[in-house]
């Protein structure tokens, strides 16, 4: 098991069983990543983590497809219509994975709503940006070994 913290509710802990893609509630302590509970158009959670303490495989999961995030990249795209796409692509450059969803919904206008604002509301955006670069996805990597408690 593997100890996540939701992304989208704050304090929620879950236990990935990385070989399923099955959560199960959990009762905090230290987490080794994220995870993003089905919205509309999902059909399984997505996440992304390490192994856990001392692990060094970073991992991107939706439901019991899992993928090591050095042997593949990502891409998300947004539509004109407001349908975003996020895809996952393999080492011979085919997409082992393709993801249409609606963009999260902001709100009402917010003119100080920017970059960080739409990182936070859209988890596959995120995980697109986390994994663009080398340096970044091992940052994250050492992040999620040393474990960190939910927000």
């Amino acid at each position: 098991m593997t100890r996540l913290s939701d992304y989208d509710r704050h304090g929620r802990v879950w236990d990935l069983d990385p070989g399923s893609g099955l959560l199960s509630p959990a009762p905090g302590g230290s987490c080794h990543g994220f995870v993003h509970l089905p919205g509309q158009g999902e059909q399984a959670a997505a996440a992304l983590y390490g192994d856990g303490e001392g692990a060094g495989t970073l991992w991107l999961q939706f439901g019991a497809r899992r993928w090591d995030c050095a042997s593949v990249s990502v891409r998300q795209a947004s539509s004109a219509d407001g349908t975003r796409h996020f895809a996952v692509i393999g080492p011979g450059g085919a997409t082992e994975f393709e993801l249409p969803y609606a963009a999260p919904d902001s709100g009402p206008f917010d003119p100080a709503y920017d970059w960080l604002d739409e990182l936070a509301d859209d988890f596959y955006l995120w995980v697109a940006d986390r994994l663009a670069a080398a340096a970044s996805r091992q940052t994250l990597l050492e992040h999620f070994r040393a474990g960190f408690p939910a927000p």
